[in-house]
């Protein structure tokens, strides 16, 4: 019982550690298109129009004064090519905007749009309260705005102080519905990884299963990985290394000689599917495809759980 339990356990840690790598590589490709697409700047202005300035010309106002201007980014030079080009540019999901806005840059912002020339120098919590009431009905501010100014003693820096924590308390929704936007695509990427390179749970886990020796040389790899800290940029090199049952075998006619003869005998078959040296090829029926496929569709949605949910998971079973 304890020997099964002990197989089980090392099972269930070898694919977490085959998650964390896979999630590790989705995080990476994940950066780069959100990075080129400039979907963390379509992010934080669904936010601000959702929960914070709504669809009205506060919006535009925030975006245009100077202080949130100073904050947008420099463009990468794949995003300038894909915005040059007619049928791709309406990939990108945003204006060259800022991706993130500090709380105290959007009261300081907010304050200079309300009260743009305060007549004693500084704004009041007069001019404050007048000029929040003139906004729009339909404006998320509005309300939670005023509620502050009432509560605020008359003390403007009490006011900014209460704004940037109502305004960080309220982007943190935002900040869930982008990580929702961003979940959804990395199933896709995660699932992608998986069908590319052949990274199937399912026939994984079997290979673990039965295979003690790779079990244990996995498992061995899974506890010096949890002493340090994950690095994306080798996370794919990592994972080729474990000599696990992953990628494609290609095969081709032994006497093709011209691209053409080798096209048209090309077969492509799974790895863990190749008999090993010694063995009679078995024969493949649907179950095995089943299988398959739900093995790609675990390891999608494993992988777009992100690094840090199985990394922790990681050093808790390898710490115990």
């Amino acid at each position: 019982m304890s020997v099964s339990f002990s197989a089980i356990l090392d099972v269930a840690i070898g694919l977490i550690f085959v998650f964390l790598l896979v999630s590790l590589v989705c995080s990476q490709i994940n950066d780069k298109i959100a990075l080129w697409l400039r979907m963390r700047a379509k992010g934080l202005e669904e936010g601000l129009r959702n929960y914070i300035t709504g669809q009205t010309q506060l919006t535009w106002d925030l975006y245009n004064n100077p202080l949130v201007q100073s904050l947008t980014p420099n463009d990468p030079w794949l995003t300038k090519f894909i915005e040059r080009i007619p049928f791709l540019n309406g990939l990108i999901r945003a204006p060259r905007n800022p991706v993130y806005l500090p709380a105290k840059t959007f009261a300081l912002a907010l304050f200079n749009i309300l009260v743009p020339n305060p007549t004693s120098g500084l704004t009041t919590v007069g001019e404050l309260q007048v000029a929040v009431s003139n906004l729009p009905p339909n404006s998320p501010v509005r309300e939670p705005l005023l509620a502050i100014i009432s509560t605020a003693n008359n003390n403007i820096e009490t006011v900014r102080q209460n704004l940037e924590a109502w305004y960080d308390s309220t982007m943190d929704k935002a900040t869930k519905l982008y990580q929702a936007h961003m979940w959804r695509l990395g199933f896709v990427i995660s699932l992608a990884i998986a069908i590319i390179l052949n990274v199937d749970a399912v026939g994984i886990g079997s290979s673990l299963w039965v295979d003690s020796a790779l079990r244990s040389t996995i498992v061995a790899e899974a506890n010096k990985y949890a002493q340090g800290t994950p690095e994306k940029a080798q996370a794919l090199e990592q994972l080729n290394a474990l000599n696990l049952p992953i990628g494609w075998v290609y095969k081709t006619a032994p006497d093709a000689k011209d691209w053409q003869t080798k096209l048209q005998t090309l077969t492509i078959t799974p790895a863990d599917w190749t008999p090993k040296p010694g063995q009679s090829p078995r024969q493949i029926g649907f179950c095995d495809y089943f299988w398959k496929v739900v093995g790609f569709l675990i390891t999608g949605v494993a992988g777009a759980q992100g690094a840090p949910f199985w990394f922790d998971l990681l050093r808790k079973l390898t710490q115990r």
